[in-house]
């Protein structure tokens, strides 16, 4: 698996995409967060529906709330393609990030509510099949997160083969189903995706599967892993929706 994560922890394939922003525009590496004492986490508010994402408006894209994402954008595969601001808050983390300047990083504190409240989880849900469809996958089962191939599956494969600001999409995507509480999903897609790179219909990914989506599977705990991630055990905590007794609401839990 490679010295990169051993030695130096050179986590080249970034969990942003590196043509988003010019250089010049590029803002400082900020430092990991951990917990937010200054007001809510704004990526809760998106899972609540009551923010809209940002950070395309330099591109002369207008953010959306997370409801008419979900809405209107199913199937609108170049609007997916070509949008580089919503993945951050469609799946945010807690590493910030460097290309999109609208974007907040996820606070250890932010994770806990989405994952304690039942309808950002179900929105979470929605945002992981709208993303699986744009690669070409379906969720078949939501208790295990097995994943099969979508019915005509070979234009969004072709897509995602060619397409390697995809793949890091993809890194960003597994990290933040731990930490939203679905990390039972992490295994599960990461199995599709080295199926579809055996089988050729994603070959040219091998690598990012290799180097990038396997370790943040199978190196969850690795001294590497929490240096890159910030995140460690209690973060992965499954959410409410596979343990309904700790159903509780966003809204009763924030002052």
């Amino acid at each position: 698996m490679g010295s990169r994560f051993s030695v130096n922890m050179d986590f080249d394939m970034n969990l942003d995409e590196s043509d988003v922003l010019p250089q010049r525009q590029q803002p400082a590496q900020a430092t990991l967060p951990v917990v937010s004492g200054s007001g809510p986490d704004p990526n809760v508010l998106f899972y609540r529906n009551e923010v809209p994402s940002k950070g395309g408006e330099w591109l002369g894209v207008q953010g959306e709330l997370c409801d008419n994402i979900h809405a209107n954008w199913d199937g609108n595969w170049q609007m997916l393609e070509e949008h580089h601001a919503y993945i951050q808050w469609l799946f945010p983390t807690f590493e910030h990030s460097r290309y999109n300047y609208g974007a907040e990083a996820l606070t250890k504190e932010g994770a806990a509510m989405i994952r304690a409240d039942a309808e950002c989880c179900r929105r979470v849900l929605r945002s992981y099949r709208l993303m699986l469809r744009f690669y070409g996958f379906v969720l078949a089962d939501e208790t295990t997160g097995r994943i099969e191939l979508d019915e005509n599956p070979k234009e969004r494969l072709d897509n995602l083969n060619e397409s390697a600001h995809n793949w890091q999409r993809i890194s960003r995507i597994l990290t933040s189903l731990g930490q939203l509480g679905f990390a039972r999903y992490k295994k599960p897609l990461l199995e599709r995706l080295e199926t579809e790179v055996r089988g050729g219909s994603i070959g040219r990914a091998a690598g990012a599967c290799q180097e990038f989506w396997a370790p943040l599977v199978r190196g969850e705990g690795q001294p590497w892993y929490v240096a890159k991630t910030g995140e460690d055990a209690a973060d992965r905590e499954e959410c409410c929706l596979f343990r309904p007794e700790l159903y509780t609401s966003v809204r009763q839990a924030s002052p």
